[in-house]
C-alpha cells in the first residue's frame, strides 16, 4: 500500500528545490542503465558442439529420440 502522506511530503520538499538542488537529485537518483549490447558467441565455438559427432547411434538423432522414448515408456 502506498505510503500518500509520504509522498505528497516528497512532492512538496523537490518543488521546494533549487535548480541545482534538482540537478544534485537527479543525478543521485539516476538508474544505471544496463548494456544493450550482447556479444554473441559462434555456437561453433562452443565445446558441446560436435560432442556426440563420431556416435553411430546419433546419426539420425529423431530416430534416436524416438527409441529412447519407447524404450522408456514401454518399460
Amino acid at each position: 500500500m502506498m505510503n500518500t502522506k509520504l509522498i505528497d511530503s516528497l512532492v512538496q520538499i523537490i518543488s521546494s528545490l533549487t535548480t541545482e538542488e534538482r540537478i544534485n537529485l537527479e543525478q543521485k537518483l539516476q538508474v544505471k542503465t544496463i548494456s544493450t549490447e550482447i556479444k554473441l558467441s559462434n555456437p561453433q565455438d562452443e565445446p558441446f558442439v560436435g560432442m556426440w559427432k563420431d556416435r553411430e547411434d546419433m546419426e539420425d538423432s529423431s530416430q534416436w529420440v524416438r527409441q529412447v522414448r519407447q524404450q522408456e515408456w514401454t518399460s
